[in-house]
């Protein structure tokens, strides 16, 4: 009997491993969960982890961090951190994720790049080292990925991104088999329809699944506090949340409903110096 809940983890791991690799991959930003996902049209520092072009126009120190605690089992919880670091007209980045327990463990390091090439175009570039560790073979295996990123300001309305995530195969050897990094490319939009009314779309393309079409909606109640929702489908996933700052410090909610798998509440913090 005691075989019975180990058997379920390694269960739930495999389904989330697999779900994650057709939908979202390392966006941990509540932000973003909220809003089903979408990053590739959104500028904040947790652009680190979906469009690093969206770092470009942050002029100040900044850290977060998150946690989720997805579907609710402590054992595929993630973790993750980040700095921001303006230096003249250039903003480096540094980012830490994870993702898992004992049983499996995946883990990210990037050190991001980005810059305004222009008042309109940013552009942003980024380098990850992948970790990802099994009980049953108690070794961790690493690999190098990269990610590469454009924000355009087409109109004071509308700002257009894309992104590229590892665009060429990664992948780790491991006894089971190989395990391959998904190879995704995004592109959206962020409307701005009032000054407190927004409507954000991405369509999401990796190499191994259909298209997933993610659209989310984003209200400014007060000055200070924000209402996310968002749909995405392949599979089916609602999410809400919400965001409030306090001063320099924001704090983002969200929870997202997997129709396999149920929920996923995370929060999310930034603090600018």
């Amino acid at each position: 009997m005691k075989l019975l809940p180990s058997l379920s983890i390694f269960i739930l791991i495999i389904l989330s491993v697999s779900l994650s690799k057709a939908q979202e991959v390392f966006l941990p930003g509540s932000r973003s969960q909220s809003l089903a996902g979408i990053t590739v049209s959104l500028r904040d520092c947790w652009s680190i982890f979906g469009n690093q072009a969206g770092l470009a126009t942050i002029d100040r120190l900044t850290i977060g961090g998150s946690f989720q605690n997805r579907f609710l089992v402590k054992e595929l919880s993630t973790s993750s951190g980040l700095i921001v670091l303006p230096v003249h007209s250039s903003v480096f980045a540094f980012s830490a994720y994870q993702f898992g327990k004992t049983t499996f463990r995946e883990e990210k390091l990037g050190i991001a790049y980005a810059r305004s090439l222009n008042p309109r175009l940013q552009f942003g570039v980024q380098f990850n080292y992948y970790r990802f560790f099994l009980a049953e073979e108690n070794k961790t295996i690493g690999t190098y990925g990269i990610e590469l990123g454009f924000q355009y300001q087409l109109t004071k309305h509308l700002l257009l991104g894309i992104h590229a995530l590892n665009p060429y195969k990664t992948s780790i050897q491991t006894f089971s088999g190989n395990y391959s990094y998904p190879s995704r490319f995004n592109a959206g939009a962020y409307f701005l329809l009032s000054e407190s009314f927004a409507f954000v779309s991405e369509l999401q393309k990796d190499l191994l699944y259909p298209l997933n079409i993610k659209t989310g909606l984003e209200y400014n109640v007060l000055h200070k506090l924000y209402i996310r929702v968002g749909v995405s489908g392949r599979p089916y996933q609602l999410t809400g949340g919400l965001g409030f700052s306090l001063k320099m410090l924001t704090i983002d909610m969200a929870v997202a409903y997997n129709q396999y798998l149920g929920n996923s509440p995370s929060v999310s913090f930034q603090y600018q110096f």
